[in-house]
């Protein structure tokens, strides 16, 4: 929440007075409401001093920078143009209305944020504010924008009539927490703050009316009674996507092996399997995920449609607000139009009779000239009563001519008030007829956001037994990739066993080729030797070798 504080200056009627706004929800949003608090220093009928209080909510909004923009406002009357600066540190305002009238932009300053999530009932209350020598009949408001609570905030101003410093006209605005509160949960909640002055308030809850004292040193008072402007419940807004758990019971049971039922409706048609454990995980898991993809799908699409919902339904609430401004404004404008068809009326009445008048002064004027000129009368007397009789004619005839000049004027207002009432029944019509779309437009998305929630349910299910399915699948590729380890290990030992034998056998054949060259050098040798022996005929026995 956003709370601004500047000046509020419109032609003769509102001159230097205290201007309040505040952006209920912070930066704004199309159909949001807004709240503009000021007061005039003499209305169009001549009323002073006149607090005005008025909800609008948001036509339109346009980004001027990352973190600005400007809005426009367009109540029943009056439009505002606000422009934001500095990332809403400051706004300036352009008061317009339909007959052209423009103000110079007013400055206002933000003088409050809200640092967390508001959570309780804001509550805004305005009324007249009085306090000894220094304001009489201002205007006041009062704020809290968390509900009632102990240390929650509480905030309130209202304008100096003139100040101890001698300056007219000083807004006093005043941001603090509640202390000592009592009457929480009931119809009668007392609260004090203290900011100078020792300023304590009692809310009634059957008028929602707020009842303020000050005191300063041993002097207090009541500065007034502050009725309800606005209110606005809010709740933490949050959704439970994941079914309701059951109550968890202890008790004793027998345990027996699960059935291989299946929980989805078993495939029968040919489907392209992968080929290989890997293979099949792999396309499993990418299943798995698809399920977890439609899932966010369908999640995302409910915070959407959610979104969408809530935002109608503040559109509507603020085309409500703007009904209820709008029907005060024609029951207002009827009231004049009454009062000067009664004007009109009264100015008729007074017009015949002058009328009626000078018919008899006409007839008594022809009478006495035609008795002048039937006997020439030459009296004096008759002379003057002529004249003044005369006079009297002329001054009544003066009297219809202004009566028949005001008469025409308030016939162009009486006409002009029309012409606004029917304006204002057009808008009605219109709002009405708008807000009759956006209740059916509701009723779609409730049950859209129904079916999305029924079909999230049923997709969460089917994904957590998919990723039950998945788990399974991977502890058992844990074990064929253990095994494959295994195996691996043992293909690695054969390998090297295979190594050492093939090295062994090419040794082998390496020694067996030695020892063949071996026998033939010796079989040589010994062949050498039989055939020295047979030549030198010397017998060698052998079998004792």
């Amino acid at each position: 929440m956003f709370v601004y504080q500047g000046k509020m200056n419109w032609w003769t009627y509102a001159k230097d007075e205290t201007f309040v706004v505040v952006l209920p929800n912070g930066p704004v949003r199309v159909g949001d409401s807004v709240y503009l608090f000021w007061k005039w220093t003499v209305d169009a009928k001549g009323v002073k001093n006149g607090n005005v209080f008025q909800t609008i909510s948001v036509d339109s909004v346009t980004q001027t920078s990352a973190t600005d923009v400007t809005f426009v406002l367009k109540g029943s009357w009056y439009s505002f143009t606000v422009t934001t600066k500095g990332g809403y540190e400051n706004i300036s305002i352009v008061m317009r209305n339909p007959q052209g009238g423009v103000s110079d932009p007013m400055p206002l300053k933000r003088e409050w944020q809200s640092d967390k999530e508001l959570t309780g009932t804001t509550r805004i209350w305005t009324g007249k504010f009085k306090w000894m020598n220094f304001a009489q009949d201002e205007h006041a408001i009062f704020i809290v924008p968390d509900g009632f609570g102990e240390g929650k905030p509480i905030l309130s101003t209202w304008q100096w009539t003139k100040a101890s410093s001698g300056k007219t006209k000083v807004p006093s605005f005043r941001a603090e927490v509640q202390r000592n509160v009592t009457g929480l949960g009931t119809d009668t909640v007392e609260f004090s703050y203290k900011s100078y002055y020792d300023i304590k308030c009692t809310w009634d809850g059957k008028k929602d009316q707020l009842d303020v004292w000050i005191t300063e040193g041993a002097h207090s008072e009541d500065v007034g009674d502050m009725v309800r402007s606005a209110i606005i419940e809010r709740q933490s807004h949050s959704h439970d996507l994941n079914p309701p758990d059951t109550t968890l019971t202890k008790g004793e049971c027998e345990l027996r092996l699960p059935q291989a039922q299946a929980s989805l409706p078993r495939l029968l048609c040919p489907l392209p399997f992968p080929k290989g454990l890997l293979e099949t995980l792999a396309h499993t898991a990418a299943f798995v995920d698809q399920c977890g993809y439609l899932a966010k799908y369908a999640q995302d699409h409910f915070i959407a449609l959610d979104a969408d919902y809530h935002k109608a339904l503040e559109l509507i609430n603020s085309l409500k607000a703007e009904i209820v401004n709008l029907t005060k404004t024609r029951d207002d404008l009827i009231v004049d139009r009454d009062g000067s068809r009664s004007k009109v009326k009264n100015l008729q009445d007074a017009l015949d009779k002058a009328l009626k008048d000078i018919e008899q002064l006409q007839k008594e004027v022809a009478r006495l000239q035609e008795c002048i000129a039937d006997d020439a009368l030459k009296d004096a007397e008759a002379a003057k009563l002529l004249q003044k009789t005369q006079q009297e004619l002329k001054t009544e005839q003066g009297k219809v001519a202004g009566l028949t000049k005001e008469k025409a004027e308030l016939k162009a207002e009486n006409d002009k008030c029309q012409a606004t009432i029917l304006g204002l029944q057009a808008q009605i019509i219109t709002l009405e007829t708008t807000i009759a779309n956006l209740k059916a437009e509701l009723t779609v998305k409730i049950t859209e956001n129904k079916n999305l929630t029924d079909k999230n349910i049923q997709l969460e299910s089917d994904n957590g037994k998919l990723e039950g399915t998945v788990k399974d699948l991977r502890r058992e590729l844990e074990a064929a990739l253990a095994r494959i380890a295994d195996l691996e290990a043992d293909g690695t030992k054969q390998d090297n066993r295979i190594r050492e034998l093939i090295d062994e056998k090419s040794k082998a054949l390496s020694n067996a080729s030695v020892a063949d060259q071996r026998a033939a050098t010796a079989e040589s040798t010994v062949a050498k030797y039989k055939k020295w022996a047979f030549k030198n005929k010397v017998v060698i026995d052998l079998s004792t070798v």
